[in-house]
């Protein structure tokens, strides 16, 4: 009887759990670093909760485009130069430059149908530009005797477009690549009235605040390819307004 006792005794204090250590929690590692979270433990909570900045509803719209937006305002300003290229003998192919005022929205009609993220958005654009001006000729050959030379002060042109955007990530301000279709009403050389074209963009943008683009304007015999970059309208609004004063006061605002 005494030896079963003792047995289960025995038995019971091999079970037992040890004692937790008392004082300070056990440090690891060469710095003394305290016990690494879990792949599922964030310090600030998961990234996902944090709602895009400037939106409302949680980035049901937003004012900036952003990764996490169901939709989105588009304004932006942009500036570039390129060159005017003129087809035939109707006029001399040029440097070109304007500066160019867009805006529109976006929306993910994957990620609002589906209610999950996606890469795909896609949107409606218009703009407007003002432009260098060209140097053309009424004659029907540049040798014609009764060739005149005519020059227009500026070149100013309406876009409308339908715009494709690739987000590359889910993080906030990540970068996407955009491609836009559409169509361009401007003036051509020195003829009077308005003409349509064709518009074609490529772009890589950060988040809303910034871009780089390639785009052309493709008119009957006046061709433009324009690079350049563009920021988001309000924190241009300054530099904008600087400049159109010193248009103004240079006189090339009134011509």
């Amino acid at each position: 009887m005494t030896t079963a006792v003792l047995l289960l005794a025995l038995v019971h204090l091999v079970e037992a759990p040890a004692p937790a250590p008392s004082g300070p929690t056990p440090e690891h590692g060469p710095f003394f670093a305290p016990t690494a979270a879990s792949e599922s433990q964030f310090p600030s909570g998961p990234p996902s909760t944090a709602p895009p900045r400037f939106s409302v509803g949680k980035g049901a719209f937003c004012f900036v485009e952003d990764a996490q937006c169901r939709s989105a305002l588009i304004a932006s300003v942009d500036v570039g130069i390129g060159v005017n290229a003129i087809a035939g003998d109707r006029g001399v192919d040029l440097p070109y430059a304007h500066y160019n005022f867009r805006g529109g929205f976006s929306l993910r009609p994957i990620t609002l149908v589906r209610k999950r993220w996606n890469p795909w958005s896609v949107g409606l654009i218009a703009s407007w530009s003002r432009g260098t001006g060209v140097v053309a000729n009424t004659g029907s050959v540049v040798d014609a005797a009764d060739q005149v030379v005519q020059t227009t002060p500026h070149t100013t042109a309406y876009r409308f477009g339908l715009v494709n955007q690739l987000w590359l990530s889910q993080k906030r301000n990540a970068f996407h690549v955009d491609l836009t279709v559409g169509v361009v009403r401007s003036s051509v050389l020195t003829y009077t009235g308005w003409y349509n074209g064709t518009h074609l963009e490529v772009a890589a943008g950060w988040a809303g605040w910034g871009g780089f683009f390639v785009s052309g304007d493709f008119l009957d015999g006046d061709t433009r390819v324009i690079t350049g970059f563009r920021a988001h309208a309000i924190p241009a609004l300054p530099a904008i307004g600087l400049v159109l004063l010193g248009l103004l006061a240079g006189g090339a605002m009134g011509q």
